[in-house]
């Protein structure tokens, strides 16, 4: 049926396969876990810490049914609740009914606009995360958890809009470390790792959650100092149209637009990081619809807008997750330890917490990549060196978009200075290379240049420069000029200016110019953007060889 094309997840249960499912199981539980209180935080940062909680449970279902990524975990994060907390709260002082509904009405046009996005198929822009913006990002992100989560387990508060200022604000405070606290997020980062690599059915994440509450309760570890979560949330959300005002809607609507990039930004760039990782593809118009339908189900949830959590994707990948099931699995718990077992967080250590988060962010470094794109081209390397300093210095976002304008600067200057090539012919008759083909011998009096791009208002300026300057270093008067257009696949209106004029230029000084390999396309663009080009006897051949032999023949 065609309606299931939008929804990729009825697919994957019906072709699910049962030996994923103890997988899925032991990392929905891992992330359910996790989720319950990272949520809350969330939700306390933005002033609506159930908010945080119903964010964490339907988006969790819509986005298994709609997206396209086997793995990527959505919920409230930092950015989303940042937003909520800067400019809605504001808008709703001292009360909080109405900054919940203002949360929901937010919600709920953050998925309308990505949903009409994704029907108009705007998921193209994805295309601009490249490798190595890809490679730097997940390096910054995993920067920005750990120290993001460093004070829980250093038992200290630590303040700053940026990582960097985080960091540079934690360091007076390395003093007032709270030495049980280090020795409980440094136990549960060693446990996680240890079972990662030694025991890896065994989900070390549970593991320390179970033993750190039990040490909370057995020793009274938070007389010591040690933070707990303390916070007994109860109740399941109910579903409803949150109500709307026209007169929020100008102040709604900027704010909606922005975090709509934001979180369609940070889960195609996660989503994208992850399926390179895991050997499949996302599709980033079923990512838009996916990501629309998770913030129409937090908004008619009462939940804060959501994003793709990438600590959240970590802990589940690193858990063991293989499909969507363990998002759905992570969800059932959130729900069923809000009903029946919210007692239990009370005695949660935050400092297990911050363990579990900062095993996950190792898990997302992979060093190697880094010397594989210098090995590859230094200025991948400075591509992805750029991401990750403006991830940590500036913002996720502002990383992600200071990589994408680098990569697109350098896609731009390729363009611009494309490599070329003076061809010679060989033994067997046909054009190739000079520089790569010994055999292959200029023909006196004949000038074979290959352009390798499109020719257009950036680069004709050297095409036309070179062919000029190869003409004046031959040893031997150039009479006729072959234009291999193979690898010119198009050319814009000031392509062909530069044409007519290189053949005026050629024309007066005796030197005739023709083009062999010319695509059809490429022939009718010049011909319509410059008919003196092609007119009158026809410059264009099928091959290299029959335009130089015309040449040759006069």
């Amino acid at each position: 049926m065609r309606i299931l094309r939008w929804v990729p997840g009825v697919k994957m249960l019906a072709q699910y396969k049962a030996s994923y499912l103890p997988h899925d199981l032991a990392a929905g539980l891992t992330l359910g876990a996790v989720m319950v209180p990272v949520g809350l935080a969330y939700g306390e940062m933005a002033g609506l810490p159930l908010a945080g909680l119903y964010g964490s449970m339907l988006p969790l279902l819509a986005y298994a049914l709609f997206g396209s990524s086997r793995q990527i975990v959505v919920g409230p994060d930092t950015a989303m609740a940042a937003l909520v907390a800067v400019v809605l709260v504001p808008m709703a002082p001292n009360d909080p009914a109405r900054l919940m509904m203002l949360a929901a009405d937010l919600g709920v046009m953050v998925g309308a606009l990505c949903l009409i996005a994704g029907v108009l198929g705007l998921g193209f822009v994805a295309n601009f995360l490249s490798k190595p913006v890809i490679v730097g990002f997940m390096h910054g992100l995993a920067v920005v958890i750990i120290v993001a989560q460093l004070p829980r387990v250093l038992g200290v508060k630590s303040e700053g809009q940026t990582t960097l200022d985080q960091a540079v604000n934690l360091l007076p405070r390395l003093a007032d470390t709270n030495p049980v606290s280090l020795a409980i997020g440094a136990v549960t980062f060693a446990l996680i790792l240890l079972c990662r690599r030694y025991a890896p059915r065994i989900p070390g994440a549970v593991v320390a959650l179970v033993a750190g509450g039990l040490a909370v309760v057995l020793f009274g570890l938070d007389r010591h100092g040690v933070a707990i979560v303390g916070r007994d949330p109860t109740g399941l959300p109910e579903l409803a149209l949150p109500p709307f005002r026209l007169a929020d809607f100008d102040d709604l609507l900027p704010v909606a637009l922005v975090a709509a990039l934001l979180s369609f930004s940070d889960t195609v760039v996660t989503a994208r990081a992850f399926a390179a990782r895991n050997g499949y593809r996302i599709d980033a118009n079923q990512e838009l619809l996916g990501i629309g339908m998770s913030n129409l189900a937090s908004g008619l949830s009462q939940g804060l807008p959501i994003s793709a959590s990438d600590s959240r994707t970590a802990v589940s990948e690193a858990a063991g997750g293989r499909t969507q099931v363990t998002s759905i699995v992570a969800a059932l718990v959130v729900a069923a330890v809000m009903v029946w077992a919210a007692g239990l967080l009370h005695y949660l250590p935050s400092a297990v917490l911050g363990g579990i988060l900062i095993a996950s962010a190792w898990s997302l470094c992979d060093f190697a990549e880094f010397a594989r794109l210098w090995r590859f081209r230094g200025i991948s390397l400075a591509a992805a060196l750029v991401t990750l300093a403006g991830v940590i210095t500036l913002g996720v976002l502002e990383g992600i978009l200071i990589g994408v304008v680098f990569a697109i600067v350098l896609l731009l200057r390729a363009l611009a200075f494309p490599p070329d090539a003076t061809l010679g012919r060989a033994p067997d008759g046909n054009w190739h290379d000079t520089a790569h083909r010994p055999d292959a011998v200029p023909v006196p009096g004949l000038l074979v240049y290959r352009f390798s791009a499109p020719l257009f208002f950036a680069n004709c300026a050297l095409f036309r420069d070179r062919i000029e300057a190869l003409i004046e270093a031959s040893a031997q008067p150039i009479t006729g000029v072959v234009i291999d257009g193979a690898a010119i696949h198009d050319v814009d209106l000031s392509g062909c200016e530069t044409l007519g004029e290189l053949d005026r230029e050629l024309g007066e000084r005796g030197i005739r110019l023709v083009f062999g390999n010319l695509r059809d396309r490429v022939k009718r663009d010049i011909g319509r953007g410059l008919p003196t080009v092609t007119g009158g006897d026809d410059p264009s051949y099928p091959t290299v060889a029959a335009a130089a032999a015309a040449l040759l023949r006069r």
